[in-house]
């Protein structure tokens, strides 16, 4: 029985199998902070919380295949007791399992977000290029290991796109080969050849339909850029972010970005859709301090994102987990504090099953 999954394993031992965990546990991490939306007064309150809970904002550079995160950042614990499990799922949870890895379940379907299901260990996956050293065939540490609650049955997997950072070969191995798989054009032929059968390529602007239990989700491709510099964001491909819309008596909205910097084409995407009830951006700042600029969203470009986008409700994921992450997810909370910025902050503990936030 396979413990990612809950299903029974192929996994068969051949050269592409990660690391075995190291031994050490993973340290405590933060608790979930929620920014509500108070006046100025307020927000000195809630900095000051944040600073006690958590250090200041850093880069974390890469600790040598280390596996433990860096000192700056949350680490994961053991996933909640019973009782979180508990939330009524007529009105939808979130589960984020580290780095760009989350499973929300609304209205009846159960989806999961760029699969990277492999251990902690100092070399889980390999980057052709090392976005802040340049370093080709670069080894990723990963610091904390997934939940080690399975994932269960599922009805969707969406794929921002086919990167070894945000779909890994324990990912491809261990899923079910007859889920829906929604992702872009290009990562089609790696998907068939890992065995998933039940492919829908979304190019920008299109959309899939799927019934609910009392409604419709329209899952929607959007622009996703994965760098400023146009040359090399056309080198590392073609990805999607989307927009998911639940219809029906009780309408809900989730823009989930992608591996995406804050571009024209999400601003367009704010001018569409918002207000967006909950705002789901890869942060870390990747690539911040190489020759050629960031691969994901920094702080300072997340907030000015979700405030055009009036997003409601933020839940940060893609921080924390990675080596190559170089910015802690304190950095984002502690400058929407100083901006005001409206929408209600929701950081997440890995493994933890929280409610979608309305």
């Amino acid at each position: 029985m396979n413990r990612f999954t809950g299903i029974p394993s192929r996994w068969n031992g051949r050269a592409e199998q990660p690391p075995r965990p190291a031994a050490e546990e993973p340290g405590a991490s933060a608790p979930t902070i929620a920014l509500p939306r108070t006046p100025r007064a307020a927000v000195g309150s809630i900095v000051a919380a944040l600073v006690a809970l958590s250090l200041a904002a850093c880069a974390s550079p890469d600790r040598g295949g280390a596996s433990a995160p860096p000192a700056c950042a949350p680490a994961a614990t053991a996933p909640p007791a019973a009782a979180d499990a508990a939330v009524d799922a007529s009105s939808g949870r979130l589960q984020w399992r580290g780095g760009p890895t989350a499973i929300l379940e609304r209205d009846g379907l159960r989806l999961l977000t760029d699969p990277v299901l492999g251990p902690r260990g100092p070399s889980v996956f390999v980057l052709p290029k090392h976005p802040s050293t340049g370093v080709e065939n670069a080894p990723i540490a990963r610091y904390t290991d997934p939940p080690a609650e399975p994932i269960g049955h599922l009805d969707v997997i969406l794929l921002s796109h086919n990167h070894a950072d945000h779909f890994d070969a324990v990912a491809k191995e261990t899923l079910p080969k007859d889920v829906t798989f929604v992702l872009p054009p290009d990562a089609v032929a790696a998907a068939r050849a890992a065995g998933f059968t039940k492919l829908t390529p979304l190019d920008w602007d299109q959309e899939t339909v799927l019934p609910t239990r009392a409604g419709r989700l329209r899952i929607l491709a959007v622009p996703a850029n994965h760098t400023h510099d146009a040359a090399l964001d056309a080198t590392l491909g073609k990805g999607n972010g989307y927009v998911l819309r639940w219809e029906g008596a009780a309408p809900y909205s989730i823009y989930w970005t992608g591996d995406s910097v804050f571009t024209e084409p999400m601003r367009a995407v704010a001018a569409r859709f918002a207000p967006i009830d909950l705002w789901l951006p890869h942060l870390g700042a990747v690539g911040v301090d190489g020759a050629r600029g960031l691969r994901t969203m920094d702080a300072e470009e997340a907030v000015a994102a979700a405030a055009l986008l009036r997003a409601r409700h933020v839940i940060p994921i893609h921080h924390t987990t990675f080596a190559h992450y170089r910015e802690p997810v304190t950095a984002f909370t502690q400058r929407a504090a100083s901006k005001n910025l409206p929408a209600q902050i929701h950081v997440p503990t890995d493994g933890a099953w929280m409610p979608l936030p309305r």
